[in-house]
């Protein structure tokens, strides 16, 4: 900083450090309330309960080694199918939750599914979004869409 200040008149600002400090992993979390209308609803409820369920779990190999739990591929699906609305790298699943009493009592059908359910799932992607002139957005053929 001395050599640049007496060299050039000035200094570089300390502030710029505070702004970037490294490529972060972005979190995102989403809520579905689900209504079973159905025996048959109830059932592909479970099913779908099961199956993130199961993807969020590490994989049993032996007693000393691990797998990784699966990696999802999101994406908004629209009318059309533009694409306007935020992109997704590969991402973890990291926590699922399952509310079976939202309305705040329990309340079940005949077969014992809950009237209602929330499901709420926080993903995490697993590389950085990069921008410039080979990053990320660099390889957008959309100008219409947010981006990632």
């Amino acid at each position: 900083d001395t050599i640049l200040a007496r060299a050039t008149g000035r200094i570089a600002n300390p502030n710029a450090e505070l702004l970037f400090q490294g490529p972060v992993l972005r979190d995102f979390g989403f809520q579905f309330l689900m209504i079973a209308r159905s025996e048959d609803e109830g059932k592909m409820i479970r099913k779908m309960i099961r199956w993130f369920k199961e993807g969020a779990a590490p994989k049993y190999n032996d007693v000393a080694l691990l797998g990784t739990p699966d990696i999802f591929e999101l994406e908004y699906i629209t009318p059309g199918n533009r694409g306007i609305l935020n992109r997704f790298h590969d991402m973890a699943l990291r926590t699922i939750t399952v509310d079976y009493a939202p309305d705040g009592f329990w309340s079940a059908y005949e077969d014992s599914h809950p009237v209602a359910c929330r499901m709420s799932l926080q993903f995490t992607e697993l590389k950085p979004v990069y921008g410039g002139d080979r990053g990320d957005y660099a390889k957008l053929n959309d100008d219409d869409s947010v981006g990632y």
